[in-house]
């Protein structure tokens, strides 16, 4: 089932690179832009509090969604860190709080990452973080539609080490819960916060 996942996730994430990347907007410093906000199709998952996360979770405010896993040893951390920083420098700009993005951390690796997992991984960045998992079955229609690319290393159950790789790219979603733009890896708090106010504010 891994396997399959990630070759077709890996297909879908090739389709949507060649079409942000040939559409890029020179208006923005880090933030790819697509033509056309592309709808999400409805998903179930769970937050970290075990409550259930849907698309209509999505909708009413701007999020910002990183794919990945709690026992990343650098990518994961690295990235929270620069999100922790947008989500600051956002707090301090934008006069209303309706008006700041939600930031989602949402896992690939749901064998080891229960809900209570991610709420103490997420407590080291941000406790307004939002941690996010959901079986295999439940993450491969969202990761198909987002593009997002990942592989979970071959392994017996139970196993406590292996490895995860997965895509690095931060993703924007729009109040409607369309996809809207891609930050890719590396990431950049001042040029994200940057671009973030101009999209907002715009």
């Amino acid at each position: 089932m891994a396997v399959l996942i990630a070759a077709l996730s890996a297909v879908g994430g090739v389709a949507f690179w060649n079409l942000t990347q040939a559409r890029s907007q020179s208006s923005f410093s880090s933030l790819l832009v697509l033509p056309h906000a592309r709808v999400i199709a409805d998903f179930r998952l769970t937050d970290h509090h075990s409550q259930p996360f849907s698309l209509t979770d999505l909708r009413g405010k701007w999020s910002l969604i990183f794919f990945g896993f709690v026992n990343c040893p650098d990518v994961c951390p690295g990235t929270l860190f620069e999100l922790q920083k947008v989500n600051e420098t956002l707090q301090q700009a934008l006069q209303a709080a309706t008006d700041q993005p939600q930031i989602l951390f949402i896992s690939v690796d749901p064998e080891r990452d229960t809900p209570a997992k991610l709420e103490q991984y997420l407590s080291y960045f941000d406790p307004e973080f939002i941690g996010i998992t959901g079986d295999q079955l439940q993450l491969m229609p969202l990761t198909l539609q987002l593009g997002i690319a990942y592989r979970i290393e071959e392994h017996d159950p139970g196993t406590p080490q292996y490895d995860v790789a997965h895509s690095a790219s931060i993703l924007l979603t729009d109040p409607e819960g369309r996809l809207y733009g891609v930050f890719p890896a590396p990431h950049d708090a001042e040029k994200i916060s940057a671009d973030l106010l101009a999209v907002i504010e715009g």
